[in-house]
């Protein structure tokens, strides 16, 4: 049996020169509130997953969180929000779906994230096909060191991308 069950809660610490503020922005970006007690201590709910927002006096310079919440339409999100909200980057699209930082009122950047299931069954059917084929990458070269048509963003035995 394992010894850690699940993702409980994580806690985010916010300077408490602007928690009130932090906390509203969890609020105004759809965050559950189920704990508040004022200027102390923070509690949002999603999916079972607590996310705890505590304040501190220290001075707290930008820093990624590692958190990545879900959504369904990221640049409908994006261009509805852009001005309420301080993205670090317009979103960008990868394989494996679409993402974009977002930095809250205490310096805390976080993820939001698309994903797009079909996109990777799509380069897992190419990369297959590509394999029977004698390719590596699904591109029309076959074992050169300078491939334009590669599909793949990472390192692959016939391209230097």
């Amino acid at each position: 049996m394992p010894l850690i069950k699940k993702a409980h809660m994580f806690i985010m610490m916010a300077n408490d020169k602007v928690f009130e503020d932090t906390v509203t922005f969890y609020k105004k970006i759809g965050l559950n509130p189920k704990f508040h007690l004022k200027d102390k201590w923070a509690e949002f709910e999603l999916e079972n997953i607590l996310i705890g927002l505590c304040p501190t006096e220290e001075e707290l310079p930008d820093r990624r969180t590692g958190i990545v919440f879900e959504v369904d339409d990221l640049k409908k999100i994006y261009e509805e929000n852009k001005d309420l909200v301080t993205f670090l980057a317009e979103p960008v699209e990868a394989p494996h779906g679409i993402m974009a930082s977002v930095k809250d009122s205490s310096g805390n950047v976080f993820d939001l994230y698309q994903p797009t299931p079909e996109k990777v069954k799509d380069l897992v059917e190419k990369i297959k096909a590509a394999e029977q084929a004698g390719q590596c990458c699904g591109s029309d070269c076959t074992d050169c060191k300078d491939c334009d048509d590669c599909d793949l963003d990472s390192d692959c035995d016939c391209c230097d991308k």
